[in-house]
């Protein structure tokens, strides 16, 4: 007898409907499956003989085939146990096979019958809902986070009895999803920067770069603060709305990361060690996962001592940086992996970490050179802030008046909603992503400001790139002052922020 119910499969960060059939019939008592299978997906034949076995169903003596469709397409996880489990019993009776029409199963089968947790169940469920399926059968452990696409009818289930259960008696639950997001108007809980005394310089700098989602270079000794400033910046952008949650959530879910059942409410913040290879950085593998980058989509990464990471690996960041996302080309198909971040990178300036403090810094010019030259021209050139973090001033700790995330906050949200009005009928969110036809587009500038920036241009010899960044970074500052105009003293303090600091 033959039955069929469908399944899907992660690849990348999108996913591959699979039919999974099953046909009982005379023959040699063999399981057999077909369909361009992974390792792990031929041994589910094992988990699911077992477990049907030791939840008291036995398998008549009889030829079962499996097959996977489509058949040119390598399906791999462990994701197809319940729906293999599931037609098998379709084709013994056991499960009303026309149950199983417009129903998408997932699940990993324990040997004693239970009903394990997979990744991905978002965003299956929100892809399927969007090519007509209605129904779903997923693991009691990922009901919530599939619970939060809406319009869909959704059963959770802890064993292959509960599942047989759910298909013969339609058990499903109408969800209704999340149409918005409720964040605590607190930051008592937040890492604030109220902590970090004596550097209101830098915390400008670190404003003007969330405000506009611009990518910083902070490059100053030991103790002055670097990574402390890091760890603050995804408290001080705007919370992410509902559609950004979902995205965050998704790619949470596809790598296993998933710290709740819910939906994730916060920016991301990733912070790789420098030993960090290639592929971990920006995905790869035979099978490519998602990388670092993608992991940190819609918040922040943060490559602390920048300088010592492998130049081969800072410059596989070039490309999805200018993108917003990494191309993986396999002869199996793409894969594309979201990459929209903000770049916090932090470096000391030389060895020892004193330059230029020749009463701590005992390293030789040459040797200094050779340390900041480790980071390439190309991927210095796309940070859009260099920020030099001076030593800390006592004077300004002790006095204790310090910025606080939450001032920072509101005047980067007011930023952001002055972005989001202009950009509303583009496809652009922040400044720090427009291109160089957006810059003439949206940042319009006066007969002296284009005289300044000529100047600057020359006289510093910046790039094109480089020339760009800063009409950008002077639309940020605009709009953090609240001005609809680009004027001089915006692109002096723009300019400032591409000092060559390799000279300091």
């Amino acid at each position: 007898m033959y039955s069929k119910v469908l399944s899907a499969f992660i690849k990348g960060v999108s996913i591959e409907l699979v039919d999974v059939e099953c046909d009982i019939s005379s023959g040699l008592p063999i399981i057999d499956m077909v369909g361009l299978l992974a390792s792990d997906v031929k041994e589910a034949k094992n988990r699911v003989r077992t477990a049907l076995k030791n939840a008291d169903i036995f398998l008549p003596p009889k030829r079962i085939t499996i097959n996977l469709s489509p058949a040119n397409v390598r399906k791999q996880g462990n994701i197809f146990d319940l729906p293999i489990a599931l037609t098998m019993l379709a084709s013994l009776g056991i499960v009303e096979k026309g149950k199983l029409e417009g129903v998408l199963v997932m699940g990993e089968l324990g040997l004693d019958g239970s009903v394990n947790s997979v990744n991905g169940v978002l965003p299956v469920i929100a892809e399927a809902k969007k090519m007509g399926v209605k129904n779903f059968i997923v693991p009691l452990n990922n009901i919530e986070e599939g619970k939060l696409v809406a319009g869909v009818k959704i059963a959770g289930v802890s064993s292959i009895l509960e599942a047989i259960d759910v298909v013969n008696k339609d058990g499903y639950v109408l969800t209704y999803g999340r149409d918005r997001v409720m964040f605590g108007e607190d930051f008592i809980n937040c890492k604030d920067f109220i902590d970090v005394c004596g550097q209101e310089s830098v915390k400008r700098a670190v404003m003007v770069a969330a405000a506009g989602m611009h990518n910083i270079l902070m490059v100053g000794a030991p103790g002055t603060g670097k990574t402390m400033i890091a760890e603050r910046i995804p408290y001080i952008l705007p919370k992410p709305s509902i559609e950004e949650c979902l995205e965050i959530t998704k790619i949470q879910s596809i790598v296993g990361e998933l710290q709740s059942d819910g939906l994730v409410m916060e920016r991301p913040f990733r912070a790789p060690h420098h030993t960090i290879s290639k592929m971990a950085l920006i995905g790869g593998g035979n099978v490519p996962h998602p990388g670092e980058i993608t992991k940190a989509h819609g918040g922040v990464l943060f490559l602390d001592e920048l300088a010592e990471f492998k130049s081969e690996t800072l410059d596989t960041l070039r490309q999805p940086l200018e993108n917003e996302r990494v191309v993986i080309n396999r002869n199996n198909g793409n894969y594309i992996f979201p990459a929209s971040c903000m770049l916090v990178t932090a470096t000391n300036p030389c060895k020892c970490g004193y330059y230029p403090d020749r009463n701590k810094c005992s390293c030789s010019d040459v040797s200094v050179s050779r340390y900041i030259n480790r980071i390439s021209g190309p991927m210095l050139d796309r940070m859009d802030i260099w920020i030099f973090i001076p030593k800390v001033d006592m004077k300004n700790v002790q006095n204790g008046k310090c910025m606080s995330s939450k001032e920072m906050y509101i005047k980067i949200e007011n930023a952001r909603k002055i972005q989001e009005e202009r950009y509303k009928d583009s496809q652009v969110k922040y400044n720090g992503k427009l291109s160089g036809k957006d810059v003439l587009k949206y940042c319009k500038l006066g007969k002296k400001e284009k005289e300044f920036l000529q100047s600057i241009f020359e006289s510093k010899g910046i790039s094109y790139r480089g020339y760009y960044k800063i009409i950008k970074l002077a639309r940020t500052i605009a709009d953090l002052e609240g001005c609809e105009e680009i004027g001089v003293a915006h692109l002096a303090e723009a300019a400032g922020y591409r000092n060559e600091w390799r000279s300091m």
